[in-house]
């Protein structure tokens, strides 16, 4: 297939849905606005809306993805492409990011395909974190448009570097020596600990060991916990994300730090 560009046959889409209490308007507005994407996706973005545009975002440290504007219908149609280099290809493989929005008395069903994923089985795990990411991320903008509409998100993150199996990461972050046991159940409650004795306490949104956690923390006011395994191996690094909205800022220094003290005692000596 050298030279070729993959065909279906050869990949994969990731395809999620999400009915939103909110008019398209709103939802059109959260997925193609910077400020709009930065509440509910990465927590920075920009954005030059019409076809030919971008949308830009980035987790900081480098992590930061652009993607073209090549479908631009408001209300109705966003579709984002990208060029991923592929050693088997010198064009690259193409991906792309297709929503489409349908109103419904003053609600929205937002269907999202994330198309143009390899179908080989090294990509196996790498597919398996997109789809939890999508499903915790369309999850999040519901919440946000639902809960937090006029709301600025606040993120705190902690990335370290650690070693080991998911599931030894994973153990050690929710066992005893760690966070606290959390539920497997969506909708189930919980409670976990950070240092200087603040509690968070919630409900479970996903959950799906040794790969990825999400909670709603009503302690909090709604806040939101992220929690991603991204590898495996000799050394990796894994993510914890907690997006406070609307909360004032000395707290959510507070809540950091404690945050940042608890995950580095954790995976202490990794670094």
């Amino acid at each position: 297939m050298s030279g070729e560009r993959p065909t279906a046959s050869t990949t994969r889409n990731i395809e999620v849905s999400v009915e939103i209490d909110a008019p398209a308007e709103a939802v059109w507005r959260a997925i193609t606005d910077g400020a709009g994407v930065a509440n509910w996706f990465a927590p920075i973005a920009s954005a030059e809306p019409g076809v030919g545009g971008h949308l830009t975002v980035s987790w900081g440290a480098g992590s930061e993805w652009t993607s073209r504007i090549t479908v631009w219908e408001p209300e109705v149609h966003l579709r984002l492409a990208d060029e991923l280099p592929d050693e088997a290809t010198e064009e690259g493989a193409a991906m792309a990011l297709d929503y489409r929005l349908e109103s419904r008395n003053g609600t929205t069903r937002l269907s999202m395909v994330n198309s143009g994923l390899s179908a080989d089985p090294s990509w196996d795990d790498g597919v398996h974190m997109m789809t939890n990411g999508w499903r915790f991320f369309l999850w999040n903008l519901k919440h946000y448009l639902e809960r937090h509409p006029d709301s600025h998100r606040t993120m705190m993150s902690e990335r370290p570097w650690v070693s080991g199996t998911r599931e030894e990461v994973w153990d050690a972050l929710f066992g005893g020596g760690g966070l606290g046991r959390v539920p497997e159940q969506p909708g189930e409650t919980f409670s976990i600990r950070l240092a200087g004795g603040h509690t968070l306490a919630g409900t479970v949104v996903l959950s799906d060991r040794p790969w990825a956690f999400a909670a709603m923390l009503t302690s909090l006011d709604d806040a939101v916990l992220h929690v991603e395994m991204e590898g495996t191996g000799e050394r990796w690094k894994m993510g914890v994300w907690l997006s406070a909205y609307g909360l004032e800022e000395e707290r959510c220094k507070r809540i950091g730090v404690a945050l940042g003290q608890t995950v580095s005692g954790i995976f202490r000596g990794e670094d």
